[in-house]
């Protein structure tokens, strides 16, 4: 055919955006024109529950002997006894959370068998379930509109009556609500339950029609974009809605842009670009809690993993990982056959587990031990359940970043590192998607932020070309990771994200307009790819230090109770595993090795990222983590309780105290007086009485209570005029305004003032100042405060002394606030007597003991002490195993968004020859500017709990003067603030042996951190599948840190133990260099900020 040379009728150029706007009446199943498209033929047939093909059934749960809802295991109920109901379309089922079981029975008619076509059971209740095998197999979960569809495997398509069983959870994906309290009333309705004969090809050009008309939509240019358009208005004119095979027709004009293969994996075979951009991998993220209990996810997982082994099943090319080895446990309790085909698909690489940690754990509020033991726990069950460890630590969603988490990595096996939250900032956007993340001693690890910003991508067009153009860093290694798949509430991917991504694969093959992206690759080929396209690495740019996020800077003071509880589990934990493993090595006792494993699964379980940050609904804390913690605090006490009674006979009686740390102090101690024989105490002795207890100071160098001679500098209070009273040991001097602020602190023996008295809009010029603050963020309660309300506050005043008490041993007086009408302060301000020895630590600081009734609505308490300190412009904070250096001035941006920040037991404000320190001893939240030092003490945010931190808090902390920088005194002081001495009766003799198995001497800054046995010693090992140590020995596991940032060396010394060899190992106990052994000690040295973990290998 020539070209004509008359027009007869004039062709029009398409208006593109009527045209675009056009193509979506085409698979629009809810439009005016449905029955005119595609959806018409979605289906051949279908019958529904009312139908003589079904019979259906409906159990209600009862609930337990508490009233709670009951959550049964399948294999804990006998269908055969339950008293049915009929069940019908339309039928609404709750009350929230509780549990309904289905008894279905269909037929599938007969007709159809004959057809060899997909046959679907769609059940849709607005809530998640899980259909089961009658004889037990759960088989794929539902999730209301976002998964409502079973494509029923060939041997369930078959003649005659089928019996299912079906659990649903009275929950949305995302619980039920998080405006303060969840809808205790919601109610479900079963909108289908319908078996269904589908036109599989009109389903799939749906698929094809979808991503072409993306195409068309966000490609931002070019000729394929509008190639895409045409080809989607062709597909339209060429539909029939009077013709079904007109839908092979459009399909086969969709391949222009999607090519041929797009029906199976064998697009991602062919790869014309020769490249990857994009490595797909599913996932599903399930929240350990947070809008839902603990008791629900054990349901969310074995409902979302299911679903992940039957895709696993149909798209050879699908590689799902998961993480959170808790969930593992977890699901090998309740489901163990589901864990053996997990096992089978982990051998063909397509169910992977990942991450490395117990749970997807915070990293601010940890103890540094703690964040060890996540990985600890986690690689351990990994090696025992799967054979290997992980190499990878997942973390998508988490609050922030401690700046010591790439070397506690590398301590744990992991050198890569995955997160995305940074993309959350509400200031500054992070500059980096891949890079090397430095830690405080030098250690790396290797880290991706999916550019698609997003653990949970529904696999669309945008998510595929968004991991691309998104990449920060695109002239290091231009290759993005995407993770796809519903999440937070669990779920996963689903057939149609599959669907789309080998869609996504086709239109790359076909026009090369977006990103390969390849399905088929582990998250560890992904890694590998940038390590090889970096020189390892190298041509990597680096952060150095903590990644701060700079959001959410509320959870580290929201829910008081949950933070206070794990600092105090945390130190009860490095108490008892020290006084056991002591014990152990040198007496009879036999170490509790099952109990304190089991205790720390707890322990890191309640460090999930919603749990201890504090945004969880209020039955996550009230019915299981408070608690919780309360029974692992009174267990850990009562196995010290017992080590103790071990080490002691019945027939001793002197006071003794058990120090746990690494150095000598003096502190005090509490007895009740019904437990002291007479013979005990004298006249001699200092001692302040309380009511029924008795407090002594204890100093651990002389092995004895302190007599009255011994303080040297002791404690008084006494009334000035005006109302001021002055506390003093004659080392500090503290002068206390009736309104219980500080006036005045004054170092006598450097001759310092602490308090800068300048009146300021932040500041009245006192010390322990209570600040009541707005606290009204633009989102999340429980998350965020925001900086606008440092500008709107108002200060505490008008306090109310109402005793005073003075004691050499110690002095104090206690101050009443009224915050409101329903809340109050009591504050005891105390000083402790002091004996003046050189080299023993006496903690001489101004201590603040608060007790306080807390009723507030959208107030956030602090306390603040303006300070003679001026010239530092950064202020430092203790961090898990070291200090991080957070700016004291508001210059840019980056600085400005760090005004409120997470710390530990200390933060620190210094000048070259003199600082000052706040310490704590259950407080995260912190801010330093200028010379003003504050403590976040209350939050009272209001969803998704409206009863968080409600009620009676006690907290304590202290303002710590002290001479030059900071320094080892300082790290001292906050431990002692925290670590207690742990008095009894028994025989300081036997206690210093004891004590003396392994000590530490060397530089000031060296910190002997932690006392445990080796995990795989023959008495200690709980391990099925790993093997243990000869019985033949015995090991000590001692870790050190340097706690300043300076190269350090010291001794590790040796008694009454039998010592074969020493060997420097990484925290997973793994053999590493042998040291040698010299008179029973070994020298160590240590990188500033090094965390160092040694094995002791003892004879048996």
């Amino acid at each position: 055919m020539s070209y004509s040379t008359i027009n007869l009728q004039p062709t029009f150029k398409p208006i593109d955006n009527l045209f675009l706007d056009r193509l979506r009446h085409f698979d629009d199943g809810g439009g005016q024109y449905r029955s005119q498209n595609l959806p018409k033929f979605y289906d051949y047939d279908r019958v529904d529950s009312e139908t003589d093909h079904f019979d259906l059934k409906v159990w209600r749960v009862p609930d337990d002997k508490n009233g709670k809802t009951a959550r049964p295991l399948f294999k804990d109920i006998d269908f055969d006894k339950i008293d049915w109901e009929d069940a019908h379309k339309g039928n609404m089922y709750g009350p929230s959370w509780k549990t309904f079981w289905f008894k279905i029975d269909w037929r599938i008619p007969e007709d159809w068998l004959l057809k060899k076509n997909d046959i679907y059971f769609e059940f849709n209740c607005d809530c998640e379930g899980l259909i089961y095998l009658r004889k037990g197999v759960p088989l794929q979960a539902f999730s209301g509109g976002g998964r409502a569809i079973f494509n029923l495997t060939d041997d369930l398509k078959i003649a005659g009556n089928q019996r299912f069983y079906l659990e649903i959870a009275c929950n949305g994906m995302f619980g039920n609500g998080d405006q303060g309290v969840p809808d205790e009333n919601r109610y479900f309705r079963l909108n289908s339950c319908d078996l269904v004969l589908p036109d599989v090809e009109a389903r799939r050009l749906h698929l094809d029609y979808w991503e072409i008309t993306d195409l068309a939509r966000e490609l931002d240019h070019g000729a394929t974009k509008f190639q895409a358009a045409l080809i989607a208005t062709q597909i339209m004119e060429a539909f029939d809605p009077n013709d079904r095979k007109s839908v092979l027709k459009c399909r086969k004009l969709a391949q222009q842009i999607l090519g041929p293969d797009i029906d199976s994996d064998e697009v991602y075979h062919q790869n014309p670009l020769n490249r990857i951009d994009v490595y797909g991998v599913g996932n599903c993220h399930i929240d350990t809690a947070w809008l839902w209990p603990f008791a629900e996810t054990r349901r969310k997982i074995v409902r979302s993993w299911t679903t992940q082994l039957k895709l696993a099943e149909e798209y050879p090319e699908y590689i799902f990982v998961a993480s959170q080895m808790q969930q593992f446990k977890w699901l090998k309790q309740d489901h163990p056959d589901v864990l053996k085909r997990i096992k089978e698909k982990f051998t063909t690489n397509q169910f992977l587990p990942i991450g490395g940690s117990w749970v997807e754990n915070d990293t601010n509020m940890p103890g540094g031990e703690s964040l060890i033991r996540q990985f600890l726990l986690g690689q351990k069950w990994l090696i025992d359940e799967f054979g290997a460890p992980s190499t990878v630590f997942w973390l998508p969603d988490t609050f922030g970043y401690s700046s010591q988490i790439p070397q506690i990595c590398q301590q744990s096996g992991i050198a890569k590192f995955l997160t995305q939250k940074l993309s959350w900032n509400n200031i500054n956007s992070f500059p980096l998607s891949t890079f090397n993340w430095k830690a405080l001693d030098g250690s790396q690890v290797l880290v991706h932020m999916p550019p698609a910003n997003t653990y949970t991508a529904e696999a669309n067009f945008g998510d595929v070309v968004r991991s691309l153009v998104q990449h920060k860093n695109l002239r290091d290694v231009p290759t993005g990771l995407l993770l796809f798949g519903e999440g937070d509430g669990g779920g996963g991917p689903k057939e149609e994200m599959l669907e789309k991504l080998r869609r996504c694969r086709g239109i790359a093959n076909t026009t090369g307009a977006i990103p390969s992206l390849h399905l088929g690759k582990t998250v560890e080929d992904f890694y590998e790819n940038v390590l090889e396209r970096s020189n390892h690495g190298a041509n990597l740019p680096t952060w150095t230090g903590e990644i701060y996020l700079e959001f959410h800077r509320g959870t580290y003071t929201t829910q008081a109770n949950v933070k206070k509880w794990m600092r105090f589990s945390e130190i009860k934990m490095h108490d008892l595993e020290l006084l056991a493993t002591f014990l152990s090595v040198t007496s009879d006792y036999k170490y509790p090795s099952k109990e304190i494993h089991d205790l720390w699964e707890d322990i890191a379980l309640c460090q999930f990222h919603d749990v201890l940050p504090g945004s969880c609904i209020g039955m996550v804390y009230y019915e299981e983590v408070f608690p919780m913690l309360q029974k692992v605090m009174k267990t850990l006490d009562s196995l010290t309780e017992k080590a103790l009674k071990h080490m002691n006979q019945s027939k001793d009686t002197e006071i003794c105290a058990l120090n746990t740390l690494p150095w000598q102090r003096v502190d005090l101690i509490e007895l009740k007086e019904n437990e002291l024989p007479a013979t005990t105490l004298n006249d001699e002795i200092a001692v302040v009485t309380e009511n029924d207890i008795k407090k002594f100071a204890y100093c651990t160098k002389l092995e004895r209570v302190l007599s009255k001679n011994d303080l040297k500098f002791p404690a008084s209070i006494k009334k000035l005029h005006n109302d001021v009273y002055l506390l003093s040991n004659n080392l500090l001097e503290a002068k206390i305004t009736k309104n219980g602020v500080l006036k005045s602190l004054y170092d006598v023996k450097n001759d310092r003032e602490i308090i800068d008295t300048t009146k300021t809009k932040q500041s009245l010029g006192f010390g322990n100042q209570f600040v009541l603050f707005d606290d009204e963020p633009l989102t999340y309660p429980a998350w965020d405060t925001e900086i606008y309300n440092l500008n709107t506050f108002r200060f505490l005043e008008e306090g109310e002394v109402v005793s005073v008490v003075s004691n050499a041993l110690e002095s104090k007086i206690v101050v009443t606030h009224t915050i409101s009408e329903s809340s109050s302060i009591e504050t005891t301000i105390s000083l402790k007597g002091a004996t003046g020895e050189g080299d023993t630590d006496e903690d001489n600081y101004l201590k603040f003991s608060c007790n306080v009734k807390w009723h507030e609505f959208y107030k956030f308490l602090k306390v603040q002490f303006p300070v003679t300190i001026y010239t530092p412009q950064f202020a430092l904070y203790e961090t898990q195993f070291g200090v991080t250096q957070r700016p004291t001035h508001w210059n840019t941006t980056w600085d400005i968004a760090k005004f409120e920040v997470c710390h530990h037991k200390f933060m620190d404000l210094s000048e070259h020859n003199y600082g000052v320190s706040i310490l704590n001893s259950s407080k995260y939240g912190a801010a330093i500017h200028g010379n003003l030092m504050r403590l976040s003490l209350l939050r009272s945010a209001k969803a998704p709990d409206d009863k968080a931190d409600m009620g009676e808090h006690h907290f304590e902390y202290a303002i710590y003067p002290h001479k030059g920088p900071l320094n080892a005194g300082v790290v001292k002081t906050a431990h002692n603030f925290n670590y207690k001495l742990l008095p009894h009766l028994g025989d300081s003799k036997k206690q210093k042996s004891l004590l003396d198995t392994l000590t530490l001497t060397g530089d000031e800054s060296l910190v002997l951190s932690s006392i445990k046995r080796a995990e795989h010693d023959s008495d200690v090992n709980i391990y099925e599948n790993i093997e243990s140590n000869s019985k033949d020995t015995k090991a000590i596991v001692a870790r050190v840190y340097e706690s300043l940032g300076g190269s350090s060396k010291g001794k590790l010394h040796f008694k009454g133990i039998k010592v074969l060899k020493v060997l420097k190992t990484n925290a997973m106990e793994d053999d590493g260099e042998e040291l040698d052994v010299v008179d029973n000690s070994v020298a160590i040295k240590l990188r500033g900020f090094e965390i160092a973990t040694y094995k002791i290998i003892i004879r048996a």
